[in-house]
């Protein structure tokens, strides 16, 4: 009996990472993934269209990826700065600013955007809920727009 006590731990601890192997894999909370009949000149348009039309967002950049098989666009909602920089210094990274990724696949163009709840995932605390809860809506509308 004693030899089973002592070789259970061991059992269960060896037996541990095979237990999630079949487990489904993790929810994609965190990305939000549309298709569009839409080219990816008039997709990049739109946004630069939509940022530029408004004090309360600012276009960054967009960069071609893998020879232009990608191309990251990165563009920023300013109203929710604030409640980032009172989180702390530490998650100025964060800034309120969209990850956009936009690829060709299966003969459409697809836009992937990373939603703004990362942030609290990364930094849970009540400065950044509010930061997403004013992004939210921002990216949603935009998203609305430039994907009509």
């Amino acid at each position: 009996m004693r030899h089973v006590l002592l070789r259970l731990p061991l059992i269960l601890l060896l037996g541990w990472p095979l237990a999630g192997a079949s487990a489904e894999p993790p929810e994609r909370k965190h990305f939000i993934v549309h298709s569009t009949e839409q080219s990816r000149e008039a997709l990049l348009e739109a946004i630069r269209d939509y940022t530029d039309a408004s004090s309360d967002w600012f276009y960054l950049t967009d960069i071609p990826l893998r020879r232009g098989a990608f191309t990251l666009v990165k563009i920023c909602y300013i109203p929710a700065a604030g409640d980032i920089f009172a989180a702390g210094r530490h998650v100025s990274a964060l800034l309120p600013c969209g990850h956009l990724s936009l690829y060709e696949e299966d003969g459409r163009m697809h836009l992937s955007m990373l939603h703004p709840r990362f942030m609290t995932t990364l930094s849970p605390g009540p400065e950044m809920e509010r930061a997403v809860e004013k992004a939210t809506p921002a990216f949603e509308a935009l998203l609305d727009t430039v994907l009509e």
